[in-house]
């Protein structure tokens, strides 16, 4: 499902609600929400607060929404259920599951918004769509950078820039002969707090063989699937979402040593086995086979997208942005 979200361009600061600090944002924010809403009850589930033009998060955005889910859960009358969107396996595909307490009377509205930084000033902007995509509500606010307590950018944030730059290069030009899905247990841009649990999902229209590649904040390149050579000589089947952690048996929990910040998950499908040129065992003593940092992500997409035109083949990409527990 597909949920286009629309806002207003133009002179915003001039336009938006103005406050001191991110406490009164969120309590703002959490008001004018209610305020223009158009249907209830809901069940709210809050995707990822982004910076505009990507899906890059920040500590600003996690403390914000962390802000705005506890001032929305005291309106019990219109939501009647407040959690961050979860995603995992139900019924063999891949689907947003339910908050804890969600209302089966109650219908789905996801939350999510972009912000910027335009002369000092960060501008926040929200909108709540319902399962249709059509807008239940939105809100605007604007602050001063100088009143900010949490960072807006990660500390790799041209590091992450550069990457998705990377990937997005002459992407239209390649072909994509089926579908595939990869997603993780949140949303594509969604922020990550140390010490909670990753799970990585992913599901093909057709047979295939899959790549599945880690980023890591510093620009290393870890190889999660396949993790061993029956693996790699294994065809994973259609229409069979699964979990690539627990293929792995393993668990994935986040880490911010040496650092948090905006990591990403290649995932490139093919009918044929495929090859990982370069790659070096034991990456960085982690005991997965992986790329440096020094071995760009250009060269490591160059390779994949450099597969025979008569080989079927996909790819697809998901964001997070880790952050340290408060």
């Amino acid at each position: 499902m597909i949920i286009v979200l629309l806002f207003f361009s133009g002179p915003l600061v001039a336009e938006a609600e103005t406050v001191s600090d991110e406490n009164t944002a969120a309590k703002k924010l959490s008001e004018q929400l209610n305020e223009n809403l158009t249907k209830s009850p809901l069940n709210l589930k809050v995707r990822k607060l982004t910076m505009q033009g990507g899906q890059v998060s920040s500590e600003f955005a996690d403390n914000l929404l962390n802000l705005i889910r506890h001032e929305l859960k005291s309106n019990t009358d219109d939501f009647h259920s407040v959690g961050e969107l979860t995603r995992g396996l139900k019924g063999g595909s891949i689907k947003v599951l339910e908050n804890e307490d969600e209302d089966p009377e109650a219908q789905d509205a996801f939350l999510e918004g972009t912000y910027r930084t335009v002369a000092e000033q960060v501008v926040v902007q929200l909108s709540l769509v319902g399962g249709d995509g059509r807008s239940i509500s939105r809100a605007e606010i604007s602050l001063p950078v100088s009143g900010l307590k949490h960072d807006l950018e990660p500390s790799n944030y041209l590091l992450a820039q550069k990457a998705e730059k990377a990937a997005a290069d002459n992407e239209a030009q390649q072909p994509k002969d089926f579908s595939i899905e990869l997603s993780l247990n949140k949303a594509d841009g969604a922020t990550f707090r140390e010490g909670e649990k990753l799970e990585i999902l992913f599901s093909s229209a057709e047979d295939c063989y899959l790549l599945l590649i880690y980023q890591d904040v510093n620009g290393n390149h870890y190889i999660l699937y396949p993790d061993t050579e029956l693996q790699g000589r294994t065809k994973l089947l259609a229409n069979q979402a699964f979990d690539v952690t627990k293929k792995l048996k393993a668990e994935f929990y986040i880490s911010c040593d040496p650092a948090c910040g905006a990591e990403m998950v290649l995932a490139f499908a093919s009918e044929e086995p495929v090859e990982m040129p370069g790659s070096t065992a034991n990456l960085n003593s982690s005991r997965l086979r992986g790329y440096p940092a020094s071995f760009s992500l250009t060269k490591i997409i160059g390779q994949q997208r450099g597969i025979k035109r008569s080989e079927k083949k996909a790819e697809a990409r998901v964001h997070l942005t880790t952050v340290k527990r408060k």
